[in-house]
């Protein structure tokens, strides 16, 4: 068994050949495999919308930071060999009756670049082995968490990896390509940090500032409602371009936001970072609303917080955290470590578990510098802000709490096995 650790920065690889001895009728079966760990990342000036439906070209280029792979996490395992009889697909390990039509569209699609590849020193083409991918989530799916974005990076890195052969964790024009075809975000999961994706062909990411730039900004995510969303980003943008005529008004504004954000960050100006992200978000949800008939993403809860964090700011004389929305109702939050415990503990007040549950057992552990009174049943050092927000008490509203930071970017074990069939499983 050989094993190597190489790495680009941004994306580790670990590669293990192992060769055995043949089965009972002399003969090998030959087995190549890749597992793979992305995370979502979360747009901070948002794409919507798009200038060529079938490539997936944004109408606008759009900013996000990626999550931590270690915390929110697509894990996917894709295994070839010709023993397969067809192309299978299992999703948090129940097999699924038909491959789905993008992800076949990325099978299609890497088959099709790789064509004339074939496996060094062997006498066939891997190109006509069947593969079977194994999905599996650590957090909600389709509530708007960005799980196409983590799902179909971690698809499209495993692809590229194993028919191109990209052992060293580079990021090729093919699998950028593959993750944009997939889901649209996807290709900003490819990298850690802060990453920006260009509307202008040939519509590629790149990473802006590595997660090493803004070390003690945290993400908090309140899942208020983990349940699928009403309509899908895919149809609800195409709705938006047909009908809003705010749509337009804000494709002209997102250039500058995006010059002032990368400043903001290259600054660590948290001020004026917090207030180009909340007004994106507000502006993005403004022309879903204006989209006939509206896109309404947000719900009571949603707008109740976005009203608690303006006065929770006002209260404390400056801006200690920032929210965006994505397509879905859960908001995500940005914070320095210094406030986080404060948050966390206006957090629990505004909005308390049932009674029969503690406020500790709705935070999912994360590998974060835990502040010690974080889970803490009481509520410290925050009367004086809370007496000056008007906002009402929504008790049993908030189903999870997930603490995370910036993600350094996939992580991808390659294994090239010669060995007796085994089926892969996460």
């Amino acid at each position: 068994m050989l094993s190597t650790l190489v790495g680009n920065g941004d994306t580790n690889v670990t590669l293990t050949e192992t060769n055995t001895s043949p089965t009972k009728d002399n003969s090998i079966v030959q087995k190549r495999s890749v597992s793979c760990r992305t995370a979502p990342n979360i747009a901070l000036i948002k794409y919507w919308g798009k200038r060529n439906d079938e490539l997936i070209i944004p109408e606008n280029s759009s900013y996000s930071i990626t999550l931590s792979e270690d915390d929110l996490c697509t894990h996917t395992t894709i295994s070839m060999s010709p023993e397969y009889k067809c192309d299978t697909f299992y999703y948090e390990n129940v097999k699924q009756k038909e491959i789905p039509k993008r992800m076949q569209h990325l099978l299609d699609e890497i088959r099709r670049r790789t064509s004339k590849r074939k496996l060094d020193n062997d006498h066939f083409s891997y190109l006509n082995w069947s593969v079977e991918i194994h999905s599996h989530n650590t957090f909600p799916s389709s509530s708007g968490l960005a799980s196409s974005a983590s799902a179909y990076s971690s698809i499209a890195i495993g692809l590229s990896t194993l028919f191109e052969d990209t052992e060293d964790g580079t990021i090729t024009p093919t699998c950028s390509y593959l993750a944009r075809i997939g889901s649209g975000s996807a290709i900003r999961s490819l990298y850690g940090g802060f990453v920006q994706w260009y509307h202008k062909d040939p519509a590629l990411s790149e990473c802006m500032y590595p997660a090493e730039q803004w070390p003690e900004l945290r993400i908090v995510i309140l899942v208020f409602n983990s349940k699928t969303k009403p309509i899908s980003s895919t149809d609800a943008m195409k709705r938006t371009t047909q009908t809003s005529s705010l749509y337009k008004e804000r494709l002209k504004t997102i250039d500058e936001k995006i010059e002032q954000l990368n400043l903001a960050i290259k600054k660590r100006d948290f001020e004026n970072f917090s207030n180009i992200v909340m007004r994106d978000s507000n502006q993005f949800h403004a022309v879903c609303m204006d989209t006939y008939p509206p896109v309404m993403y947000l719900n009571d809860q949603s707008k109740h917080f976005i009203q608690l964090v303006h006065e929770y700011n006002n209260a404390s004389k400056i801006t200690k955290v920032a929210y965006t929305f994505d397509a879905g109702p859960n908001p995500f939050c940005f914070i320095l470590q210094q406030h986080l415990d404060e948050f966390l503990d206006l957090i629990k007040y505004f909005y308390p578990a049932q009674t029969q549950h503690r406020f500790h057992d709705q935070i999912k552990t994360m590998k974060l510098n835990r502040i010690p009174t974080m889970c803490a049943e009481t509520v410290n050092n925050i009367d004086n802000i809370i007496k000056n927000i008007k906002q009402p008490i929504q008790s049993g509203k908030l189903e999870q709490v997930i603490l995370t930071k910036i993600g350094t970017g996939p992580k991808i074990v390659v294994q090239k096995t010669d060995d007796t069939l085994a089926t892969s499983s996460l």
